[in-house]
This record gives C-alpha cells, sequence and structure tokens, in this order.
C-alpha cells in the first residue's frame, strides 16, 4: 500500500535521538503503533469504505441511532443528501487540470512545513557535525597535552 510520508515522525525519531531514548524503546513502540494498531485501524476504514453493503447498513445505524434524538429528526433528510453528494463527489473522477497553469509562488502548508522539517534537519545536522568536530579537537588537545605533561613532570623531579 502507498505510504504517504510524514515529517511528525521523523521529526519525533529525531527528537528521540536528540534526547537519548534508547533505540528498541523506540523502535519497539513504533513497530506496536504501525504494525498493530494503525494497521488495522486502517484495514477496517478502508473495507468500511469500500464495501458498499457495509456502508449502507452502518448509514442506516447511524440514521435509526439518530432518530432517537429529539428534534434532530428533521434535519436527517438533508444530512443523508449532503452525504450522499459529498461520497458521489468524492467517487467522482476529478475535473482535467492544464499543466500550464501554476502560481509563480506556491505557499501552501505542506511547503512550508516542509521548509521548517528541512530547517530542522538542517540544524541536527551541523550539531552533529559541531560535536564530532569537538570530539576530534578534545582527543587531539588530550593527546598533545599527554605528550607535554610527562616531560613536565620528569624536568620538575
Amino acid at each position: 500500500m502507498f505510504q504517504i510520508p510524514n515529517p511528525l515522525f521523523d521529526l519525533a525519531g529525531i527528537m528521540c535521538g536528540q534526547f537519548g531514548i534508547p533505540f528498541w524503546k523506540f523502535f519497539l513502540a513504533t513497530l506496536i503503533g504501525k504494525a498493530i494498531i494503525k494497521t488495522h485501524i486502517q484495514t477496517v476504514f478502508i473495507i468500511s469504505v469500500c464495501n458498499n453493503q457495509l456502508l449502507d447498513w452502518i448509514e442506516n445505524e447511524l440514521i435509526w441511532i439518530l432518530s432517537f434524538i429529539p428534534g434532530f429528526d428533521s434535519y436527517l433528510p438533508t444530512l443523508t443528501a449532503k452525504l450522499h453528494s459529498v461520497k458521489e463527489k468524492y467517487l467522482a473522477a476529478p475535473p482535467p487540470v492544464p499543466s500550464n497553469i501554476k502560481d509563480k509562488w506556491d505557499f501552501s502548508f505542506s511547503s512550508i512545513w516542509n521548509t521548517i522539517v528541512w530547517l530542522m534537519l538542517m540544524n541536527f545536522f551541523v550539531k552533529i557535525v559541531n560535536a564530532t568536530a569537538q570530539r576530534y579537537l578534545k582527543k587531539q588537545q588530550d593527546k598533545s597535552l599527554a605528550e607535554i605533561l610527562p616531560d613536565s613532570t620528569h624536568s620538575d623531579s
């Protein structure tokens, strides 16, 4: 099944790494969440949406339950008509869009969110490189200090 990338999941993984959450704890929680819980919810949803008999049964049951709410039964015919029009609109093929029409600036929520995620990833990358460079410099300084200190301790004796 086609999986839409979720930047929040990536961000959660980055934050868990940043805060020192053990890998296996994060991995097992992710495995349980995605492989067991999310998969079953998606399966039930897809089956109920694609099965017209089940959809009609759910609709009839909801109408029956909602008819017991005082004053709501008068709105049920318009509500069901709106739901049917939304269903038909959803199932209808989208009209073709000419490819030559494109906005010069596309400031959608997804592009703004992707920019924020990329900036966070770049910041994380810079911090990793900086921390690695500092560790390397500290090792070099400790090595040169170890070479200098034994010489100075022998001369003082």
